[in-house]
């Protein structure tokens, strides 16, 4: 079915003799009418994709509220952790008692959180840190994003980490 529809649209374009045409978001088809030698016209048709790119509505402050162990447990309230993302790829937080920061990367919805590291100050929420930590740095592999929230999602789109925009004041 889906490559029906290719073929269909790329059929269009060489009828109409367009030199480009939209399938579906980010997917762009140009076709270029090579004269042949004789009555024969051949097309060369290059198709390529670009994937949406959602920093813009990424980059800023979230407040994580709810951090989920595995999948089937039950989710942890998470008090004063906050995650600030960059444009640069880079992140800061404050996870209960200390300072967290590194890198990350997209594409798509896809994301990537590289290089953590944090202080080291001891208090009764370390264990819950290190949880933080470890399901960013090795869980963590997709999100979703609308302007108030962002949930972090494993492999199999289970909620990780739901936040909420944090309003600056």
């Amino acid at each position: 079915m889906k490559y029906s529809k290719l073929f269909s649209l790329l059929i269009a374009c060489i009828f109409f003799n367009q030199s480009f045409a939209q399938i579906n978001a980010g997917t762009i088809v140009r076709s270029k009418q090579v004269p042949g030698k004789d009555s024969i016209v051949f097309y060369e048709t290059d198709i390529a994709t670009r994937q949406k790119s959602y920093m813009n509505l990424l980059v800023g402050s979230w407040t994580i509220t709810t951090m989920k162990k595995q999948s089937m447990a039950e989710a942890d309230h998470l008090i004063g952790v906050v995650l600030t993302l960059n444009k640069d790829s880079s992140f800061t937080g404050q996870a209960s008692c200390n300072k967290i920061w590194g890198k990350f990367s997209i594409k798509g919805t896809s994301i990537k959180f590289n290089d953590l590291a944090s202080t080291k100050l001891t208090c009764n929420k370390n264990e819950e840190e290190n949880w933080l930590l470890q399901l960013l740095q090795e869980t963590v592999s997709n999100y979703t994003v609308t302007k108030p929230t962002l949930l972090l999602r494993d492999g199999s789109s289970n909620i990780v980490f739901q936040a909420s925009r944090k309003i600056e004041q």
